[in-house]
């Protein structure tokens, strides 16, 4: 029996190859394969080369994060070389075709409503992450004077939020950076005043749980309720800054509590993106695509509110770490799953997120429940999974992300209803089923199309779109073969690539308005990268061309074609 187990997998991959090694092209390397589902690597000290951040792009990098709550208030020079890093990499197929290819996404990712810790004394913005050591016993004082603001020590630990001391009490928990280190409140010094008059207040604790603590490390505090805004004013001058540069394709906006934080932050958006244009900064006939809100579930309101939460937000990010210390860590399993698979009958994109190889930030290897929790997340339907410190601080991010790469490419195959595993079949028959009695024209013909796809075993789905929302219906249903994404700019096609096998190529501006040439530039590019072979099928689909509501009425409209290469 084991020997049979062993040998099964082996007839497995030589009968169905994977989807990855099926979409590379004949002469590029295994790094510059295809990933159905996508990956998000954060940015930070271990990653600030163009050599890494480049290796991070060729090991399957869809997005980069930029971790805003490690970013000091209006000083964007560290953040604006990280975009140009990005910007500057080379992009998959290079060596086919002279055009670059490079769609990766740039994910703005704000500090939010949270609370934090203050910085080591001596670190560097920038370079390698120093901490302190907090031993079980000791006693430390926590405190919101601004003048530990940046002298954390072993013995003073500045947190950033000023109500601490009528929100705890004698006996509470603090915890720290995702509840690795714990700490018990003793006894609370109110109304005391710095050095300009300004109150603040100091929390003495004794170590429950030690550890080393490094830079604005997240703080939680259990069973207590905080008064905080949706945006901080931090947060404002970052989304300002990151519309004026218009290169942030995607804003994660933390701890979002109910469905009016995620209104707030698109209506500021749009104030944004006017005062941009009246600043200059914009010219007033650019056309802006205002970025992609993704709305992180950190804390139990978020859960308890996620369903107006998704209906509001372009995306969704299940960000583990505080959420698996604001909610009892048992729960979290469920919980995870339940919000995937809600963002895939929404046909919204999901990010799974936090401590996915957490060990590899110093080991070579991942650990076996790191590699399983990753395949996991995966086979429950999420459309893309994250490094965090792995690929920011890590000894090892290009490492990180090769593994990653593997694991994910091994789920994805898993995915594939060809392998036993009925899975995609399944949620594309329950979203049919769920969606049916009142779908738009747009969402009947993508969903259509997929069907078509997955029925005539084709090879590819090509869709042309000019704002992409035909892509978005196609990758709700989850098809098995990828989707190449035309679209008319970087930005439409950047605001994409969340979505699970969806990969988006700016068509030339001469075949933009022309039906016949638009379909005859897709098809040649894809023969050119090597998607398209000869005897493959693919399914095209150009629906955004028409008034759908009036298409009976247009005899030639023809919003899917088959075609056998």
């Amino acid at each position: 029996m084991i020997q049979l187990l062993r040998r099964q997998p082996a007839l497995w991959r030589r009968a169905y190859p994977s989807q990855a090694a099926k979409f590379s092209t004949p002469s590029s390397t295994s790094v510059e394969q295809f990933m159905m589902t996508k990956m998000t690597c954060t940015l930070g000290p271990a990653s600030n080369e163009q050599s890494v951040v480049q290796a991070l792009n060729d090991n399957g990098m869809s997005i980069a994060r930029l971790n805003f709550s490690h970013n000091p208030r209006g000083n964007y020079e560290y953040v604006t070389n990280l975009i140009n890093l990005v910007r500057n990499c080379e992009g998959m197929h290079r060596r086919v075709l002279a055009r670059n290819y490079n769609q990766v996404a740039v994910l703005l990712d704000t500090k939010g409503p949270e609370i934090r810790t203050g910085v080591v004394e001596g670190y560097v913005p920038g370079e390698k992450n120093m901490y302190v050591t907090l031993v079980d016993g000791a006693e430390v004082l926590v405190t919101t004077n601004p003048e530990f603001k940046e002298k954390v020590s072993n013995e003073t630990i500045y947190l950033d939020y000023q109500q601490i001391g009528s929100t705890v009490q004698p006996g509470s928990c603090i915890l720290l950076d995702d509840g690795l280190i714990g700490l018990e409140v003793k006894k609370i010094n109110s109304d005391l005043q710095d050095a300009n008059g300004d109150p603040y207040c100091e929390v003495v604790c004794t170590v429950s749980n030690g550890g080393e603590l490094g830079s604005v490390k997240g703080v939680n505090i259990p069973n207590t309720t905080l008064q905080l805004p949706s945006m901080t004013e931090k947060d404002k001058e970052d989304i300002l800054w990151g519309i004026k540069s218009n290169e942030i394709d995607i804003v994660a906006a933390s701890f979002v509590r109910k469905a009016g934080d995620v209104r707030s932050v698109k209506a500021y958006m749009e104030r944004c993106i006017s005062q941009a244009r009246q600043d200059g900064d914009i010219a007033k006939d650019q056309e802006i695509v205002r970025p992609a809100i993704v709305s992180k579930i950190e804390n139990k309101e978020g859960v308890d509110n996620f369903e107006e939460i998704l209906a509001e937000s372009d995306g969704i990010m299940v960000a583990r770490g505080d959420l698996g210390v604001e909610i009892p860590f048992a729960e979290l399993l469920i919980l995870q799953k339940k919000m995937v698979r809600l963002c895939n009958l929404a046909g919204k994109p999901v990010i799974v997120a936090t401590q996915m190889l957490d060990s590899m930030q110093r080991n070579p290897r991942p650990t076996r429940a790191e590699v399983t929790d990753v395949g996991n997340a995966v086979l429950d339907g999420s459309d893309c999974v994250m490094l965090s410190g792995e690929s920011a601080n890590g000894q090892y991010p290009e490492l990180s992300a090769k593994t990653m790469k593997t694991i994910v490419s091994q789920a994805d195959e898993a995915l594939d209803k060809r392998w036993g595993f009925s899975n995609i079949g399944q949620r594309r028959k329950e979203m049919s089923e769920a969606i049916l009695s009142n779908a738009t024209s747009l969402e009947s013909i993508c969903m259509a199309a997929v069907n078509m796809a997955s029925q005539t075993d084709s090879d590819l789905i090509i869709a042309i779109s000019r704002k992409g929302s035909t892509v978005k219906q196609l990758a709700k249903y989850k098809p098995n073969v990828p989707i190449m994404a035309f679209v008319p700019t970087p930005q439409i096609g950047r605001r994409l690539v969340m979505h699970r096998g969806v990969y988006p190529i700016v068509m030339e501006s001469t075949a933009a308005d022309d039906e016949h040439e638009r379909v005859v530039e897709a098809m040649r590019t894809a023969k050119e990268i090597g998607w398209l072979l000869p005897n493959h099928r693919v399914v095209v689909v150009d629906a955004e061309l028409w008034d759908l509501e009036s298409v009976s009425k247009k005899t030639k409209a023809n919003c899917i074609k088959i075609f056998t290469v």
